[in-house]
């Protein structure tokens, strides 16, 4: 297939991960057009000497930890190809993953998913592609179950973007990623946006990734609840149709109320609370956004509806 492809990764104080991660970009059996490696101002020096030893690729080095979403909003900017692949630093690709994903590119699918695994439990999946709650909450689907039971590729509603390709078409049509969630629920957030105006997201199973899962945030870190409470609310308020949220408001109620309860328990009250005043202080500018996203959607409610999973305690509790 004669189309061009671009890979974006993020790097933030990855000196044990980055380099093992361009390794499998250069092990490719269909290589990128072009490696764009973005350094949210690393502590680590973890950029030096990736483009001496990796040559073609292009660092840029940013003055501020700006963010997930605006370092590959920054690396799409640098880069021309009509295909993009978002990566993170502590993925190591399978040597046929850009293949796998280019015999897939076909005019029905606008962005593809991977089959990515835990690295270090190699016979378990992190994710097979991303569902949706009907309460806003995203979840991993085939999180911690075997890799064989998701063999087959299917649509899903949307993509990991530990390792996700788009057309450069729908990002641009999206406006990138939205800077403002900074860390978690930015591809779940880009993703639903991309399903009201259309697009549809395709699952590979054979374009395979090893996952170090949260090596950067670390796992129900102070910042990990934070991001993951208040952007998992600014989601559902900028992207749910009215008539579905107003239908399911109270399961979101209910949801943040066993919420509070949760991070009570388990001592991260505080970081809960902060993430849900942040969040009020921003509505006014995230109902701006609303209304651009609500006026410009493609998608019925109603045939939203089918695509939102209604079982989120289930989800939750496990």
């Amino acid at each position: 297939m004669n189309i061009s492809a671009a890979a974006i990764i993020v790097n933030y104080n990855g000196r044990e991960t980055i380099r093992e991660c361009l390794q499998s970009l250069e092990s490719q059996s269909v290589r990128f057009s072009e490696t764009v490696v973005v350094d949210n101002n690393s502590r680590d020096r973890s950029w030096e000497g990736l483009e001496e030893n990796f040559p073609g690729i292009t660092v840029i080095r940013l003055p501020n930890n700006s963010g997930f979403p605006a370092a590959c909003n920054t690396g799409i900017r640098h880069s021309t190809s009509e295909l993009v692949a978002i990566l993170n630093n502590d993925i190591t690709l399978d040597p046929d993953w850009l293949r796998n994903m280019m015999s897939s590119v076909t005019p029905e699918w606008d962005f593809w998913a991977s089959r990515v695994i835990f690295a270090e439990s190699p016979g378990l999946i992190d994710s097979a592609g991303d569902g949706m709650t009907v309460i806003g909450a995203a979840y991993k689907k085939g999180h911690g179950q075997t890799v064989g039971l998701f063999e087959q590729g299917t649509e899903t509603f949307g993509a990991c973007a530990a390792a996700a390709l788009y057309r450069r078409e729908l990002l641009n049509l999206l406006g990138g990623f939205d800077e403002d969630f900074f860390l978690i629920y930015e591809d779940a957030d880009l993703g639903f946006r991309a399903r009201l105006m259309g697009g549809r997201c395709l699952y590979v199973p054979q374009a395979k990734v090893c996952h170090r899962v949260n090596y950067s945030i670390g796992t129900f870190s102070p910042n990990y609840v934070y991001y993951g409470q208040r952007n998992s609310e600014t989601l559902f308020w900028k992207n749910m149709p009215a008539p579905l949220l107003l239908l399911f408001l109270p399961e979101r109620l209910l949801f943040n109320l066993l919420s509070l309860f949760y991070f009570s328990v388990k001592g991260r009250l505080f970081s809960f609370l902060k993430a849900k005043v942040d969040f009020l202080l921003a509505f006014p500018g995230i109902m701006k956004k609303r209304k651009k996203i609500q006026q410009s959607r493609k998608l019925s409610p109603g045939e939203l509806r089918p695509m939102l999973d209604r079982n989120w305690i289930k989800g939750r509790l496990k």
